[in-house]
């Protein structure tokens, strides 16, 4: 009875342990493979030692209690004894583990406590019985599957009588170490590369590659592929790589990227060391481009690479100018015709009213009748906005033939597209104004003027113009606006105007 009442004790105490260590201990996630353990080591006691060996069958019914069928022998030499009296014990019994730190740790001690039945040869008599064994141990982890077990018990061999053996408890003690291998996948480590899921950044790793301690594949030289997909392996630090990890070629031009200074070359494109296509005559186009390949050295080229042509002077190539006789110095677009800002027909450099609102018809020094603003000639009045106060617009081209009032065949097409005009007006009001220069005398001078105000009114009213609206008026040479002393300044004074009178 006293043996057995230390037997009760002593499984109190270590039920007391398994009750705090479970409770304590946290896991990261339980890990319920069956294992297979064995282990070997020795037997003591105070009277001598022996060899001793176990193994085990279990699994995890909690993420930190385990439970396992175990299997024991141990052959103890006492010395106190004659030969052959040695202490042999099998035992069959159930383990149940307690671990005190979480599963996925490298390190996990334990508790254990044993309840046996076993089969006992001493001094010449079988015997039979119950037992109990209480202990600790680690588990050691290797990899996912294998760990390598420590382990010590404190053993309580209960021996009922049956001849030279008395009533008696034997108290033994064992050391032991081996192996604990796993079945089947961690649930722990989903890919199996020896990093827990709870550490992983890499969690979908293939199976075998090596990995760093966050669960990445290593990438030896940092290029950014791992080693396992690393065609490369021995890239230069700083190297651009491909998909492969060796040094990429992007346009496939065989320069390597960190030696290429044209990354961005057509496929196909012939290219120099540095990677930039060929350019045989050195204009700076490159060959593929160039459509004249054998300009001479230092000759200006276009953007075909041809020799550089613009006959007007205004800076685009004649191949690309659709206005090649554009008058010198006159802004034009990259078209090479003269701008025109407001869109109304009129280039910039003839347009008196440069700002005409869109939608209005004009006239061809580019003034509407109505709703414009002409710039000012040199000393005329102005308002507000800057704009000339005077009404009255110049008919710019509009000639007639020496000493006559009949019309030239281009004053002519110009005073169509007046009429055009006009017919958009059909409410506006307009003197005809003739001028002339100084050549002459007045009185001859001013009856011309007024021919040809109504030569002009006369061509208009046929053509569509509101007759009514039309007033000729002739003012011969009175009013210049141009000196006489050059021919330009008397072909500029021979002039017809329009003058806006209501």
């Amino acid at each position: 009875m006293k043996s057995l009442r230390r037997l009760l004790s002593a499984t109190a105490c270590v039920m007391a342990m398994f009750s705090f260590t479970i409770s304590t201990a946290q896991a990261a996630e339980a890990d319920l493979r069956w294992y297979a353990s064995g282990a070997v080591g020795g037997i003591f006691s105070g009277t001598g030692a022996g060899p001793a060996g176990t193994l085990n069958l279990g699994r995890n019914v909690l993420p930190n209690l385990g439970l396992e069928v175990d299997l024991g022998y141990a052959n103890q030499r006492l010395g106190d004894l004659p030969s052959g009296n040695n202490y042999r014990r099998i035992i069959g019994g159930i383990n149940g583990l307690g671990y005190f730190l979480p599963e996925g740790e490298a390190f996990r001690p334990y508790g254990l406590v044993n309840l046996n039945v076993h089969l006992i040869d001493f001094l010449g008599e079988r015997l039979t019985g119950g037992g109990l064994a209480f202990g600790a141990g680690a588990m050691v982890k290797i990899n996912q599957a294998l760990d390598a077990r420590l382990e010590a018990r404190y053993h309580l061999d209960l021996i009922s009588k049956t001849g030279i053996v008395e009533d008696s408890t034997f108290n033994t003690g064992t050391l032991m170490a081996g192996f604990r291998y796993k079945f089947g996948a961690d649930p722990d480590d989903e890919d199996g590369d020896g990093v827990p899921n709870s550490k992983d950044k890499c969690p979908g790793t293939p199976k075998g590659v090596t990995v760093y301690s966050d669960g990445c594949p290593t990438d030896l030289d940092g290029d950014g592929v791992p080693d396992y997909l690393d065609k490369c392996p021995n890239t230069p630090k700083g190297t651009v790589v491909n998909k492969d990890g060796c040094p990429a070629d992007s346009d496939g031009d065989g320069v390597l990227d960190v030696h290429d200074k044209c990354p961005g070359t057509p496929r196909g494109i012939v290219v120099d060391a540095t990677g930039c296509p060929l350019d045989s005559d050195g204009d700076g186009i490159p060959d593929y481009l160039d459509k004249c390949p054998n300009t001479p050295a230092g000759a200006k080229v276009d953007e075909r690479g041809c020799p550089f042509t613009d006959a007007d002077g205004d800076g685009v190539p004649d191949y690309l100018d659709k206005c090649p006789d554009s008058p010198k110095g006159i802004p034009v677009g990259p078209d090479g015709c003269p701008l025109d800002s407001d869109g109304d027909g009129i280039p910039d450099y003839l347009d008196d009213c440069p700002n005409t609102p869109p939608g209005l018809k004009v006239l061809p020094n580019g003034c509407a009748l109505v709703g414009d603003c002409r710039k000012p000639r040199p000393g005329e009045a102005v308002d507000a906005k800057g704009c000339a106060l005077d009404k009255r617009f110049i008919l710019r081209g509009v000639k007639f033939e020496f000493d006559s009032d009949k019309l030239t065949k281009p004053s002519e097409k110009i005073l169509v597209d007046v009429a055009e005009t006009l017919k958009s007006y059909p409410t506006v009001k307009v003197d005809v104004e003739g001028h002339t220069d100084d050549v002459g005398s007045d009185a001859y001078n001013q009856s011309l003027s007024e021919r040809r105000a109504n030569v002009v009114k006369k061509f208009l009213s046929e053509r569509g113009a509101v007759g009514a609206n039309l007033k000729p008026v002739g003012f011969g040479e009175s009013v210049p606006i141009d000196t006489n002393a050059t021919d330009a300044g008397r072909d500029n004074n021979r002039r017809v105007e329009f003058k806006i009178t209501n």
